[in-house]
């Protein structure tokens, strides 16, 4: 049985669950009143602002949309399309072009000294060809040459001519049937396949290295010269040629020696050198074409002297030179007295500035006469150096012979004179001192009996030395192979072809060109740079 305190503890329990259930239905039903509201009022915002946009849209004109184009229609496009095309007609048309050329074989010498064209007297020579020639390159496979290689290539353009490319190596025994000389490499033969006529010019004739002393920078200066063209142009003269000449060389009364350059370019002109030695042989050999006889120290014997007056007698050919001596040379000047040139013991010197700076006795002069003969390809313009000359003067015309005619080609100035004693200090005219003018360079011919003779006399044999091959317009030696043209006998002249310089060539600018060009490069070119972009910048920046 429930105590009275238990039923009333059950009982106020049941009021609190009562009262709890009571205000919860009610916190239930305030909610939903709340939610409906807020619906009620969203509704109405909503309807409020859809009738505000509706509004906006009526005050906006109506605008018009337009279709957005392809990309692949638009202007950008179709120019990047253009650009691609025209690269690639471009790219199209320089292989093409190259494909061409190089079938075409065109090219063109950039060079300087024109390395790689052949002159138009190799042309005129090969153009009067009957006979074929084969020019044969010896070079070891990627030891060639490239520069002496391109220019043999210039040959066979031509008419009548082939080239062939033989490996040392590969052909060992080739060269031997035409030459007992070394093959070294890089070295031509030229053959006549009609006539089987041949000549070997060895590699170091054709590429020439020389050097000097710069006395500036206490340093040697080294040289390089070509004579590709010069050699290889005189080898198909010499094959092609049914006579050849010789020239005869006087020693034993030392004689000055032609130096190695001078004798290799005499033997460019076709001409042999040989000795011809006094006092072992007694008569002039037959096949004798020239006579030399180069500026003898000691005189000449009574027999030499009737010697050469009867090889000259009939219809011989000489060349002499008069070196300045001490000794008697009565023989030898009698010799070149038969020829109408006196000489006498001394030097001759110029003045008025026709000399070399400090070599009075070094002169510098031009031309008397331009004769059909010896210098028909001069100029009255062009100078020779003539250096420690002997005094020599024509005979008076009416001492001559009948039969006998002397030119002057080169002589010395009015204001010239001779130096008789070599033991004076004094290098200004003295009252026994002979004035000029004086005959430096003499051609005369004599004919008798149907027998033509011809002599050239020169007044110093250092006029042919090495040194004035390439002493810039000195025609010295152009001068002394006319002279050897003349005398010759053969159908042909000698072809002159000149030496290509292989040096490089440096623009020297003096300090103050270079410090001008050093201020523009690197100060005012800079600046006026940063200028042009400020005004750009600040144009842009303005607008």
């Amino acid at each position: 049985m429930k105590t009275v305190n238990e039923n009333n503890n059950e009982n106020m329990e049941n009021e609190n669950i009562a009262n709890e259930n009571v205000a919860n239905e009610n916190t239930a039903n305030e909610n939903i009143a709340n939610e409906n509201v807020e619906d009620t009022l969203n509704a109405d915002t909503q309807d409020a602002l859809n009738e505000e946009q509706a509004e906006a849209v009526e005050m906006v004109p109506e605008v018009k949309t337009k279709k957005k184009k392809s990309n692949l229609r638009g202007r950008n496009f179709k120019q990047g399309v253009y650009s691609s095309v025209v690269c690639v007609a471009v790219l199209v048309i320089v292989i093409l072009v190259n494909l061409v050329v190089g079938q075409l074989d065109i090219k063109v010498d950039l060079t300087s000294e024109d390395v790689y064209t052949l002159t138009d007297k190799t042309k005129e020579l090969v153009s009067g060809l009957s006979d074929d020639i084969e020019i044969y390159f010896l070079a070891k496979e990627g030891d060639e040459y490239k520069v002496l290689q391109n220019v043999i290539n210039e040959y066979d353009k031509l008419p009548h001519i082939e080239t062939s490319w033989k490996d040392p190596e590969l052909y060992p025994q080739f060269a031997s049937q035409y030459t007992d000389q070394e093959i070294n490499g890089n070295d031509v033969i030229v053959v006549n396949k009609t006539t089987g006529a041949s000549r070997f010019i060895p590699f170091n004739e054709m590429y020439i290295s020389d050097y000097s002393i710069n006395y500036t920078t206490q340093n040697y200066d080294y040289n390089y010269t070509l004579d590709a063209e010069g050699q290889i142009t005189s080898a198909i003269q010499y094959v092609t040629s049914s006579t050849h000449e010789k020239m005869y060389v006087v020693s034993a009364h030392g004689e000055t020696e032609l130096g190695a350059k001078v004798t290799n370019l005499v033997n460019k002109a076709n001409v042999e050198i040989a000795t011809f030695d006094v006092m072992t042989q007694s008569a002039i050999p037959d096949d004798c074409n020239i006579l030399f006889i180069n500026g003898p120290k000691t005189d000449i014997s009574d027999e030499e002297l009737a010697l050469y007056k009867a090889y000259l007698d009939n219809g011989g050919k000489a060349i002499f030179t008069v070196s300045y001596t001490d000794k008697d040379m009565k023989n030898y000047n009698e010799l070149l007295a038969y020829y109408g040139v006196d000489v006498s013991s001394g030097v001759v010197l110029e003045k008025n500035g026709k000399f070399m700076n400090g070599y009075a006795t070094y002169l510098v002069e031009g031309f008397d006469t331009l004769t059909e003969e010896i210098s028909a390809d001069f100029t009255m313009d062009d100078v020779t150096i003539v250096p420690i000359a002997s005094i020599m003067k024509i005979q008076d015309a009416s001492t001559l012979r009948g039969t006998l005619k002397v030119t002057s080609i080169i002589s010395s100035s009015d204001g010239s004179y001779g130096k008789t004693n070599p033991e004076s200090t004094v290098i200004e005219k003295e009252d026994s001192d002979p004035a000029g003018p004086f005959n430096l360079v003499v051609q005369a011919t004599d004919t008798y009996k149907d027998k033509s003779s011809k002599v050239a006399i020169y007044a110093t044999p250092y006029m042919l030395a090495d040194d004035w091959i390439d002493y810039y317009s000195c025609k010295n030696i152009d001068m002394f192979i006319d002279t050897i043209d003349w005398m010759s006998e053969g159908t042909q002249e000698s072809i002159t072809i000149p030496q290509r310089s292989l040096d490089a060539v440096y623009l020297e600018v003096p300090q103050a060109q270079a410090t001008i060009w050093l201020i523009i490069t690197v100060v005012l070119v800079p600046l006026a740079i940063l200028a042009a972009g400020f005004v750009v910048w600040y144009t842009r920046r303005k607008h």
